[in-house]
């Protein structure tokens, strides 16, 4: 099953990234059917801001983006197709894990699951999907996260 490739070269928090790719495949092989991938890149201020200009509209830096990809069972080939791209900016997330006093890894677990759930089709966008998509996210997180940690996540 190839569920996850990530993709970091050069960029900030490489190492501590890599270091949770046991956790981040684990978390990542819940949510998408067998024989998918999941694109999840780390990426620097610029790369992201740009992105973010890009494809979203807004400026500056934004800690994680997601794009979700239709499943077309038709035109899988051996390989997988794939399900989405979850970008990353690590400083932007050791800001937000900071401002929340959680270790980085804990929120980087968190941004993933985050676009996961985008890749889901979970969305945010009033408070009652919000709330819908959060309680799915403390749900696939909890296994990971301890539960002081996991509160102060969603801070």
């Amino acid at each position: 099953m190839k569920s996850f490739q990530s993709s970091s070269r050069g960029a900030a928090g490489r190492k501590e990234f890599e270091k949770a790719g046991e956790q981040i495949t684990s978390l990542v092989s819940v949510f998408i059917p067998r024989r998918s991938v999941v694109e999840i890149n780390l990426v620097g201020e610029r790369k992201m801001a740009w992105l973010n200009r890009t494809f979203k509209g807004r400026r500056g830096p934004a800690e994680v983006l997601t794009f979700r990809y239709p499943h077309d069972p038709a035109s899988s080939d051996e390989d997988g197709m794939t399900a989405g791209e979850i970008y990353i900016c690590w400083k932007k997330l050791a800001e937000g894990a900071a401002r929340r006093r959680v270790p980085a890894r804990a929120y980087l677990l968190r941004l993933v699951v985050h676009g996961m759930c985008h890749i889901e089709g979970y969305t945010h966008g009033d408070e009652k999907s919000e709330a819908r998509m959060e309680k799915a996210e403390m749900a696939y997180l909890g296994p990971f996260i301890p539960s002081r940690t996991l509160k102060r996540l969603f801070d």
